[in-house]
């Protein structure tokens, strides 16, 4: 009787990795990637702003020791410099967090809408890891046997194409996107996912879940640049 517990001690643990070894990988939610990135930023922008705050308080006490002093004089000017930059900072990355908190709904937006297409049998992938370009928001595999890559942008505007470079419209006025040139990073994502799979093509395609887009055959040198709205119909377009 000892002899058999001692042996089911011994071979439990190997038993045990073999068993998570061969557990299928966890699927990755919708926006799951970039709210990892709102966590990170948020919690960096608040260190940021008790570092100031800390900062400040101790240079307040110094300066009323050191007060009439040139050396007081020198403690307020950098603390006060030092804690300024602190809060500007803790601002700047809760800014960001806030529009990475955008990103994260426009792809679990974009998940719902695409959910029909998962009843016909197309496999969806979501925050699929490429090198050199972070993540691919989603690729989808169709019945067909055509491959997809739809990079999520909750950006606001018209959209249109200009001087060679994607850009949004207000109004009368264009503007380019703070995180460069859109066309070329889902290119490149749309590479990179290609030798992923080892598949001879997988087509681009740029979702926007604000504003609308005008765009000749909404089609920028081999991208597709839709709405939300308008996503199902083009994949089921380009799947015939």
């Amino acid at each position: 009787m000892e002899f058999a517990q001692i042996a089911i001690a011994s071979w439990y643990p190997l038993f045990s990795f073999q068993c998570l070894h061969h557990l299928p990988p966890r699927t990755k939610q919708p926006g799951e990637q970039i709210r990892k990135l709102v966590k990170e930023r948020r919690q960096s922008g608040r260190l940021s702003y008790a570092f100031a705050a800390i900062v400040f308080i101790g240079t307040v006490l110094l300066f009323s020791i050191f007060s009439t002093s040139l050396v007081g004089m020198l403690v307020l000017l950098v603390g006060l410099v030092a804690s300024c930059y602190l809060c500007l900072n803790g601002k700047h990355l809760m800014k960001r967090a806030d529009d990475a908190q955008r990103g994260a709904k426009a792809e679990t937006e974009v998940a719902i809408l695409l959910r029909p297409l998962q009843n016909q049998g197309w496999e969806i992938e979501y925050n699929l890891q490429v090198k050199r370009w972070g993540d691919a928001d989603v690729v989808l595999h169709s019945p067909q046997g055509k491959w997809y890559i739809v990079d999520v942008k909750s950006h606001g505007g018209t959209k249109v194409y200009e001087n060679g470079r994607l850009r949004k419209r207000y109004g009368r006025d264009t503007f380019d996107f703070n995180e460069g040139d859109l066309i070329s990073k889902v290119k490149g994502q749309a590479t990179e996912v290609k030798h992923l799979k080892n598949v001879r093509w997988v087509t681009a395609l740029l979702c926007f879940t604000k504003g609308d887009v005008d765009i000749p055959s909404n089609q920028v040198g081999g991208v597709y640049v839709v709405t939300a709205s308008n996503l199902i119909n083009t994949l089921l377009h380009l799947d015939r």
